[in-house]
């Protein structure tokens, strides 16, 4: 049976192979022709992974010329250019980019070092958080743990108002033309 092995970022691999082939062996041919260690292929047909290597091809159901999704599976951080495609492939999240993250969005469509370079930036903003989030759970008795509470809540206070104009008095943030 034929059957074409696509990489999220578009690679094929096209393949030749008997129905009662095992999948871990489909697997080692793989790590061969597109250098994805076996320990980190993930085989999806159809929206479901294949992932009992003692059974053949055939028990799986494919069929001559189907098409298997190969995946890489990500243990660490993402690579950036990866997601980097993924944000350029998916039209509402390059929306929402626009209108929330302007720089960003640019990266994402002519700089790829510019938009890895922001995305580790947003990625330590994160983490910095979570710790914070980590050191105001562990000691909230703390005065600067209480000033940060404060801050905190002060700010979920304007965000609160700042919904509640928008959605209560929205000309106030544009013009209105009568007719």
């Amino acid at each position: 049976m034929y059957l074409t092995f696509v990489t999220d970022t578009g690679d094929g691999y096209p393949m030749e192979l008997d129905p009662d082939m095992e999948l871990a062996n489909v697997k080692a041919l793989l790590e061969a022709e597109s250098g994805i260690p076996v320990e980190d292929q993930t085989i999806l047909f159809e929206g479901h992974p294949l992932d009992d290597a003692r059974k053949t091809l055939g028990e799986f159901g494919l069929r001559h010329d189907s098409m298997l999704l190969l995946r890489r599976r990500r243990t660490g951080a993402p690579d950036a250019e990866m997601v980097r495609l993924q944000v350029l492939g998916d039209p509402q999240l390059m929306s929402q980019l626009r209108e929330r993250q302007p720089e960003l969005y640019a990266a994402a469509q002519n700089d790829p070092a510019r938009f890895a370079q922001l995305l580790r930036e947003h990625t330590q903003r994160v983490a910095a958080a979570a710790e914070l989030e980590r050191q105001l759970t562990t000691n909230p008795f703390d005065v600067e743990a209480q000033r940060r509470i404060e801050l905190q809540i002060q700010q979920e206070q304007i965000d609160e108002n700042m919904q509640h104009a928008i959605d209560y008095s929205p000309e106030a943030f544009g013009r209105v033309t009568m007719l």
